[in-house]
């Protein structure tokens, strides 16, 4: 059984090409609050739909989790609570990209719940890709005219090794209060990533 999930929510509208397909074909699909409308509109199934619904109006399912307005949970979280306890733990988020900035920050943390839960976790727009990391070694791969950034979401990230960049680094550290890895360029097929402590927060940005 897979553990994959795919959720769409209510921010920026992504365009069909963007879709990785392939992840979505073998993943559960939530939508949470007007995400549903969303996937919708990309002609994709929920088979989980929830949220609370106070600024778009519920769907016409029998199925839908309906919550309360009052509560902790932004309907991003509630969709990655309820993956997690039905053991999903690989997530691609859509729709979480724009809007204003105290949703953007509340998305990334919600990665943050996902990578100190053991998951992993991407929120995918047409312009950018968001992830979080914990210590090892990754490859990201060369999207033309994209440039590939990395900060510390942790105090401090140690270690950091990159390579198949423009400006590479060998042992350095990030550190949350400068922006040191901003805005570099992969160079090779693909860039080589990892460090040894921390979590990074990477962010691929079209230019």
């Amino acid at each position: 059984m897979s553990d994959k999930c795919t959720i769409f929510v209510g921010g920026d509208a992504v365009s069909p090409d963007t879709l990785d397909t392939e992840f979505l074909a073998d993943s559960v699909v939530y939508g949470a609050d007007k995400g549903f409308y969303l996937a919708d509109s990309l002609g994709i199934k929920c088979d989980v739909v929830l949220g609370d619904f106070d600024s778009s109006k519920k769907p016409k399912r029998d199925d839908v989790l309906l919550f309360p307005v009052e509560k902790d949970d932004t309907d991003l979280m509630l969709a990655i609570r309820h993956a997690f306890d039905n053991g999903l733990k690989d997530f691609q988020v859509y729709g979480a990209m724009g809007g204003s900035a105290d949703h953007l920050i509340g998305n990334i943390q919600s990665l943050g719940f996902i990578t100190s839960r053991g998951g992993s976790a991407v929120i995918i727009g047409d312009k950018d890709r968001i992830t979080l990391l914990t210590a090892g070694k990754y490859s990201f791969k060369k999207r033309e005219g994209y440039q590939l950034s990395l900060f510390a979401y942790s105090e401090r990230v140690t270690g950091l090794s990159l390579s198949g960049v423009k400006y590479h680094a060998r042992n350095i550290t990030l550190e949350n209060t400068f922006p040191l890895g901003m805005s570099n360029h992969i160079e090779a097929d693909n860039a080589e990533v990892s460090f040894s402590s921390g979590i990074l927060l990477v962010i691929e940005s079209k230019r």
